[in-house]
């Protein structure tokens, strides 16, 4: 078959398709609108029927709720019915109360009405009497003016005199016996609490002893360490701050005496000298490292001993670097004694004082370990150990409270609480315990008398007087010999002079004085 058949039997074929899908197209759609509206009516007569029920229970339902709020409005009628009944009761009730009230207080109006006429009269009658009684007391103060010869005024200052003056002799011999009885008793009662203090405490700790030179045995070294300059010696002076390094020959053995600074400063210079002086001395070049080493272990044994103390007192939040100082008083010494081991000592004293007495006892042993940490440093800040030491816990932040007990043991700072007085007590206690120092009231004699001889040295003075352990000089002039331009001058003179001719620790201040006095008589 050639192209031209075969296009005709193909185009023979899609007009017959095509019939065929109009034949389909006009009866197809024709049965499914037929079954679509017979399955629609179904549908239909389902939903009326589930309407019917639906309107048929909420019928029910409604009429149920409707008979329930008929009940319950009825309930609340009734209720409100005997409401309003009991509450037209309690009105009759409260209505006849009131004219009850209203009538009895008519009548009390009645009689207070006749009460006061009553009063009125009597007052009158009162008055009257009054009067004639000052008539007759006019008349009877006349006849005994006349009889007495004395105006009644001068009689009453009288009578005013003799009884002020017998009160207060009363007075006097009352607060006298008081004062008595106060001062025995006080004197008692301070007895038995140091009594008691004394044999509660029982200190188990041997008090170290001190050496402030090291023992120079090789006689050439003794030549190198007398050359001047020595640069060893030059070199721990410079290393230490402060500490006085000195050869002293004068003996039977040459010693290296130290003196002066900071307590760790001149152990580790000790340290250093015995160390440097054992070895040869070409390796004294290293001075620096050795001095170094030994200030490094002893300055941590210094903050080991200070939380060694505070644990031994059981106490807590104190900072770093006063425990630091705490630790350094084991090398600071007073009329040697070891400061470390006296502030320890001190701080038990006060608690065990402090527990007597009803005051606090953590901070009366608080007070009692910090109350002499500026002895470690009193010789580069000037001023009292006991101020230095408040002013140095105050900075590392101790209670106010705390650095004022502190600054007042030695009277820096007067501060008249239970606290302060134990911690004096405390203090006094341990410096004046048999063996806590030596030569005690004899150096003290002699350096009491040695002030008073430099102080004398000078031209014009009137009045000597020591105080405060010695640590006050109090100067009085003579005004005509001295001026008040000059007194600044003297008292740094003096101050100079003391200085130099006297052994004493710590500071003494000099207070000078001028006085003019201008005397008339009439």
């Amino acid at each position: 078959m050639d192209t031209q058949e075969y296009l005709y039997l193909a185009l023979g074929s899609l007009g017959v398709g095509y019939v065929i899908f109009l034949i389909l197209l006009y009866f197809l759609p024709r049965r499914l609108r037929a079954g679509n509206k017979l399955q629609t009516k179904l549908v239909i007569n389902d939903a009326k029927k589930q309407v019917e029920k639906l309107k048929s229970e909420e019928y029910e339902r409604t009429s149920e709720k409707i008979q329930a709020a008929s009940e319950e409005l009825e309930g609340a009628y009734e209720d409100r019915v005997s409401d309003c009944a009991a509450r037209e009761a309690d009105m009759e009730q409260r209505q006849e109360y009131l004219e009850y009230e209203q009538h009895r207080v008519e009548k009390r109006a009645k009689d207070l009405d006749q009460v006061r006429a009553r009063r009125d009269r009597a007052k009158q009658a009162h008055d009257s009497i009054l009067a004639e009684q000052e008539k007759l007391k006019q008349t009877l103060q006349t006849q005994l003016v006349s009889v007495a010869q004395v105006q009644p005024s001068a009689l009453v200052e009288s009578m005013k005199s003799d009884l002020v003056r017998k009160r207060q002799l009363d007075c006097t011999k009352y607060l006298k016996f008081l004062d008595d009885e106060l001062s025995s008793s006080s004197k008692r009662m301070a007895n038995r609490f140091l009594a008691t203090t004394q044999s509660r405490y029982a200190p188990e700790f041997i008090w170290p002893k001190g050496v402030s030179h090291v023992e120079v045995k090789d006689s050439s070294k003794v030549e190198l360490l007398a050359a001047d300059p020595c640069k060893l010696i030059d070199d721990l002076v410079e290393l230490s701050e402060g500490v006085n390094v000195t050869l002293d020959q004068s003996g039977a053995q040459p010693v290296v005496r130290l003196g002066g600074g900071f307590g760790i400063y001149k152990e580790a210079v000790k340290l250093s000298l015995e160390d440097l002086l054992n070895r040869h001395p070409n390796t004294w070049a290293k001075v620096e490292s050795t001095y170094a080493h030994h200030r490094r272990k002893l300055e941590q044994q210094a903050e080991t001993m200070g939380k060694q103390a505070l644990y031994e007192l059981q106490l807590d939040g104190i900072h770093v670097e006063i425990l630091k100082m705490v630790g350094s008083l084991n090398w600071r010494t007073s009329y040697r004694q070891n400061q470390y081991f006296h502030s320890l000592e001190v701080a038990k004293l006060a608690g065990i004082l402090a527990q007597e007495l009803g005051v606090d006892p953590d901070q009366a042993k608080r007070c009692g370990l910090l109350h002499d940490i500026g002895k470690s440093i009193d010789y580069r800040i000037e001023g009292s150990h006991a101020v230095i030491s408040g002013d140095y816990a105050d900075r590392y932040g101790e209670n106010k409270v705390i650095c004022d007990t502190v600054m007042s043991h030695h009277a820096d700072l007067i501060v008249e609480t239970p606290l302060a007085y134990v911690l004096q007590a405390a203090d006094t206690l341990s410096g004046a315990r048999p063996g806590a120092r030596v030569n005690l009231e004899e150096g003290y004699q002699d350096r009491l008398s040695s002030i008073d001889d430099v102080v004398k040295t000078f031209p014009g003075i009137v009045k000597v007087e020591i105080m405060n352990g010695a640590r006050e000089v109090h100067v009085e002039v003579n005004h005509k010999k001295v001026s008040e331009d000059d007194l600044q001058s003297l008292s740094s003179a003096i101050a100079k002079q003391v200085e130099e001719n006297v052994a004493y620790p710590g500071q003494i201040k000099i207070l000078v004085t001028r006085r003019f006095e201008s005397v008339a008589v009439a």
